[in-house]
């Protein structure tokens, strides 16, 4: 038996896994309806114990046996979400995503000509700068990768940023040559494509801890600015 347990504005959902077992010791045990109940009551209560963070809902990359470790930073199974991968910037900089590491990056994929999802996406991330403040480009760095690399070249992110109101210190936008972004898709979980073979249209933003070593999902259509915010202070404080 396994029980999806979400919690509300969009912190990532935790599960508890209760074994079947537990259900058939109770029966050896002759165990009544009602105590059985109150033994996996006791065990949900039990594992509901933990500190919300060592039972968030973490990546892994594709083809890893690791788990990825909490915003906290604390490395598991040394998944560096923040690989050094040469990349372009809006304004055809050229940069290293390892570069970004020292604070909290709030990672998002889009693709320019989305007029739907990667627009909300781009504006939540917006509003989460907006709860941060005027100098948020202090506590973390806004990444925006493309899903598109054919048709989302510098000109075009540049373009979309502005269009967002976003083309701003603490805003990046990001491209690349198919082998690098597809390394990233596979890190993040990102399927490279949609139903009927469309470019992917991506939900979630993806919190990254300012070593690279710890990556926390968020639904980013559920989850609040203030939210992410307030994980974003925390991550940092911690470093």
């Amino acid at each position: 038996m396994i029980l999806y347990l979400k919690s509300r504005q969009g912190v990532p959902g935790f599960v508890i896994r209760l074994n079947f077992a537990i259900v058939r010791v109770c029966k050896l045990q002759g165990l009544s309806p009602t105590r059985s109940a109150l033994a996996i009551a006791f065990v949900i209560s039990f594992a509901m114990g933990f500190p919300l963070s060592a039972r968030a809902e973490t990546q892994k990359p594709a083809g890893s046996s690791a788990s990825g470790a909490v915003a906290s930073g604390t490395a598991v199974g040394q998944i560096d979400y923040l690989p050094p991968l040469m990349l372009v910037d809006q304004r055809g900089t050229q940069i290293s995503l390892s570069s970004v590491k020292g604070k909290p990056v709030l990672v998002g994929f889009i693709h320019t000509s989305c007029k739907g999802v990667c627009e909300m996406m781009t504006a939540k991330m917006k509003q989460v700068a907006q709860s941060l403040g005027s100098q948020f480009d202090s506590s973390v760095t806004m990444v925006s990768i493309t899903t598109d690399p054919d048709d989302d070249n510098p000109a075009a992110m540049l373009k979309y940023a502005k269009a967002q109101g976003v083309d701003a210190d603490g805003f990046l936008f990001l491209t690349g040559k198919h082998k690098e972004i597809d390394h990233l898709l596979k890190l993040y979980d990102v399927p490279e494509e949609g139903p009927d073979e469309a470019t992917t249209h991506v939900l979630d933003l993806f919190l990254v801890a300012p070593n690279g070593y710890g990556m926390r999902k968020y639904n980013g259509m559920a989850v609040s600015p203030d939210t992410l915010a307030a994980a974003i202070k925390g991550a940092d404080s911690r470093h």
